[in-house]
């Protein structure tokens, strides 16, 4: 008996999930989706989770092929509003097809026509309590639960992270201001030197220009006044009288 390859029994069986518009970017990349609006500059693909718009610039071709969102729209199309079990599968192809919006929009119809149907309340995100379906924020918020930094926590869970970062809040700043300690002593310090520096060279200049200097009379290169002479000499800008 002659085997029928792997790949063409995929096409047979998930067509939705092989065939697609294909948009496939310069340099890598694509998206799959159908093909809504197409203009010189823009290309507009329906991915099932929304709508996104590709510019012409950034494309390097396009497959055009079906995609799960035609299957979706052929099926639901076949289907009456009052058929729970035909809208739950539906929504139940979706959810595996990728196409998460579609899916919503299937279970949707199911609670139209069966309200307390399990699957489609739950696909929807509603949980049971006190025997009644309602919203998963509803029921956090029915226990005692509240909201805090993104996350459903009891206000005893809620005080506990608060103090948890208020106490780390107060290391990080304790910790700030050590470093700025150091820092501010450090370049008191570096003040400090630079200030010694400067009065050490100011000595050594008062020390060279009061005891030995030039002086031509006696010679070329450094020596010392002579004992005295009875009159006065201005050396750069002072009165110096021997």
């Amino acid at each position: 008996m002659r085997k029928i390859p792997f790949l063409l029994i995929l096409l047979m069986t998930a067509p939705a999930l092989v065939f697609a518009d294909e948009i496939f970017f310069k340099g890598a990349g694509s998206f799959s989706g159908r093909i809504t609006q197409e203009t010189d500059t823009m290309v507009m693909i329906e991915t099932g989770d929304g709508t996104i718009g590709v510019p012409r610039e950034r494309i390097d071709r396009i497959v055009k092929g079906r995609s799960p969102l035609d299957e979706y729209d052929d099926r639901a199309h076949k289907l009456k509003l009052d058929d729970a079990k035909g809208w739950r599968d539906l929504g139940r192809w979706a959810a595996h097809a990728g196409i998460s919006t579609q899916s919503r929009e299937a279970y949707g119809k199911v609670i139209k026509v069966a309200p307390n149907d399990p699957e489609a309340r739950e696909a929807l995100g509603f949980v049971q309590l006190d025997g009644r379906w309602v919203t998963e924020e509803e029921s956090y918020k029915a226990r005692g639960f509240v909201r805090f930094q993104g996350e459903w926590m009891t206000p005893a869970e809620v005080q506990v992270h608060e103090t948890t970062q208020a106490n780390e809040q107060a290391a990080r700043d304790a910790e700030q201001r050590a470093i700025d300690a150091e820092v501010a002593q450090a370049k008191a310090e570096h003040e400090a030197q630079e200030a010694q520096k400067r009065a050490d060279e100011a000595e050594e200049d008062a020390r060279r220009y009061s005891n030995p200097i030039y002086w031509g009379g006696y010679g070329y290169g450094v020596g010392y006044w002579p004992a005295s002479t009875g009159y006065t000499v201005n050396y750069r800008g002072r009165s110096i009288s021997r």
